[in-house]
């Protein structure tokens, strides 16, 4: 059974952006079972690369216990996944959470309005006259830069869980916050509200998808950072990831003058990325 599920992880479907996540293997626990936390990287539900850099895990129990881990190059892996696991030795709702910061990255538009390619590191750090320019236009510009936050979270139930709990922010940067009961996954109209700083953030898109499942269920929060998806589904067993994207909104990022070829005056867009992933099953 363990490996039947663990192979239906390397099912693929695409969401819009790359970001990090965790997929437990089953959305609820006994006391003395294995918890175990395959953890996704990639632009999809499943994970198409390893993580860049390090991914801390918090594990944060019911009774406020915290279980901490830092995922690298030495932590088990099948195939794409890096793999933790822990006891479940306490009664109560599990809240997983994980940031990685993905690097930084600077999207460079070298013959408009179109053509282009990406350069590692933010705007200011990158030296440009030792760029080989060649066939570049003379209306050469960076289109964005930006260093990339990523935050998942994700539950296990274990005997006596208050599923309140997972109505309560845990204070990511940007989070995505479950407000209709987890145990309704799969029943139809679902409520999520977006936090940036702690803050209702609104008029921002959350895209939810079913593992398996090509079609996105998109929304868009108001002014309390609030959104209704369906996440209707008749399956047995059905899991969703749900994220949310600052992208490139001014309310997070700036828009400044940059290096740009000397026909241009295009300014950009310069400051950081959050992605926030938020991951529901029907098995709680």
């Amino acid at each position: 059974m363990l490996i039947a599920v663990l192979l239906m992880l390397f099912s693929s479907a695409a969401v819009d952006a790359h970001q990090i996540f965790v997929r437990p293997i089953s959305g609820f626990a006994n006391l003395g079972d294995t918890a175990i936390l395959p953890v996704a990287a990639g632009h999809n539900t499943s994970s198409t690369e390893m993580p860049e850099g390090l991914t801390n895990l918090t594990i944060i129990r019911q009774d406020g216990g915290v279980i901490d881990h830092i995922l690298n190059e030495k932590s088990d892996t099948m195939g794409n996944w890096p793999i933790f696991s822990f006891d479940v030795e306490h009664p109560g709702l599990y809240v997983i959470t994980s940031y990685n910061g993905g690097g930084a990255w600077t999207h460079i538009i070298t013959n408009p309005p179109a053509i282009g390619y990406w350069e590692a590191g933010i705007v200011d750090e990158i030296d440009f006259d030792a760029i080989n320019k060649t066939g570049w236009a003379k209306d050469w510009y960076v289109e964005r830069s930006y260093p990339l936050h990523t935050y998942g979270k994700s539950f296990i139930a274990g005997p006596e869980s208050d599923y309140s709990i997972a109505s309560k922010p845990v204070g990511q940067m940007l989070e995505i916050i479950p407000l209709t009961n987890i145990t309704e996954v799969g029943n139809g109209d679902f409520e999520f509200q977006v936090l940036y700083q702690g803050q209702p953030f609104s008029d921002l898109e959350l895209i939810a998808q079913k593992v398996g499942d090509d079609m996105k269920i998109r929304g868009t929060t108001d002014a309390e950072g609030k959104v209704m998806l369906n996440l209707s589904s008749t399956d047995e067993l059905s899991e969703w990831v749900v994220v949310a994207d600052t992208l490139m909104d001014t309310r997070v990022v700036e828009v400044r003058d940059a290096p740009r070829g000397e026909a241009s005056n295009e300014k950009s867009y310069v400051g950081p990325v959050y992605r926030a992933t938020v991951v529901l099953r029907t098995d709680f």
